[in-house]
């Protein structure tokens, strides 16, 4: 990239007029000089669209009939980007003046960095919630600083296993090459998970930039640790795992969530975990037969 690349920032929302605001003030105060706003409407039933429509002249708008969930819809966005830098973006976020810059700046520095992750801090502006992530055995994911104190002990950039899709700036290359997000996590999560994994396995490195800072509610539209939340999370988890694990790795995955299954509070997890686990098995066919899965890649036309 010889001069700064346009970065087209796609905003996913579902009812999401009581955040939008912030969520696209924040953004269009950035300092970065280049970079297209896009907001797509996953078929909302409340006034997102003609708050959009009204408020912010500057920003494309692709409305979408009936919601596609996550992955579906942020596709449609990510189709109609023009950005050499493609930035998926959660709406219920507050974002800092610099970070589109600092995300950006590590696919300018290294040419083999594929995805960059941002700061993600609570609304209190203090109480981390990612600083990358690993990926672990089962499938299940961590986050580096979870609930901790921001005091400045993940200030280092560094390569991580994957980050969090609330704010992540991708090449547009590994959209045309590895092709979009897999639309088969319906209704959402674990969509961003396989796609770093999908990268990082042609040898994409992934990087984390702390200075991009971001504020994210979480959990806005399913709220944090319900049932529907909790059984969602882990049906798609478990999705992943038996789609993209080795074969050989399986045992090992098995044996990690007998581990962590003895550590849940079953009152809170029983349901809505059996729930996921009879929802796998009814689709392990379609799941073993998606480890084959070829994905559309950006800008191709389907057949």
């Amino acid at each position: 990239m010889s001069e700064l690349p346009l970065v087209s920032v796609v905003v996913i929302s579902y009812n999401g007029s009581d955040v939008i605001r912030p969520c696209l003030d924040t953004l269009l105060a950035s300092e970065y000089p280049r970079f297209e706003l896009i907001v797509v409407d996953n078929g909302s039933t409340d006034t997102l669209a003609e708050i959009v429509e009204r408020e912010y002249s500057s920003v494309r708008l692709v409305r979408l009939m009936p919601n596609r969930g996550y992955a579906g819809g942020m596709n449609e966005g990510l189709k109609a980007a023009r950005g050499e830098v493609l930035v998926p973006f959660n709406d219920d976020t507050e974002s800092t003046p610099g970070l589109i810059r600092e995300m950006v700046q590590p696919l300018l520095e290294n040419a083999g960095v594929g995805i960059v992750g941002c700061k993600i801090l609570y609304p209190d502006r203090k109480t981390l919630q990612h600083a990358g992530g690993v990926i672990l055995p089962n499938g299940l994911t961590r986050h580096f600083g979870y609930g901790e104190e921001d005091r400045g002990q993940y200030d280092e950039a560094g390569e991580v296993e994957y980050v969090t899709g609330c704010a992540i700036a991708v090449r547009r290359e590994l959209f045309e090459t590895l092709g979009l997000y897999d639309d088969r996590y319906y209704p959402t999560y674990y969509e961003e998970v396989e796609f770093c994994w999908r990268a990082r396995r042609v040898g994409w490195r992934i990087a984390y930039a702390p200075k991009a800072v971001l504020y994210h509610l979480e959990s806005k539209t399913e709220g944090a640790l319900s049932p529907r939340m909790l059984y969602r999370y882990h049906k798609s988890r478990l999705r992943f795992a038996l789609k993209n694990l080795p074969f050989r790795a399986l045992p090992q995955a098995v044996k990690q969530e007998w581990q962590w299954l003895r550590t849940l509070d079953f009152k809170t997890y029983l349901a809505p975990l059996s729930r996921a686990y009879g929802s796998t098995l009814v689709r392990l066919p379609f799941i073993l037969y998606d480890r084959n899965h070829r994905f559309l890649p950006l800008g191709a036309k389907p057949e």
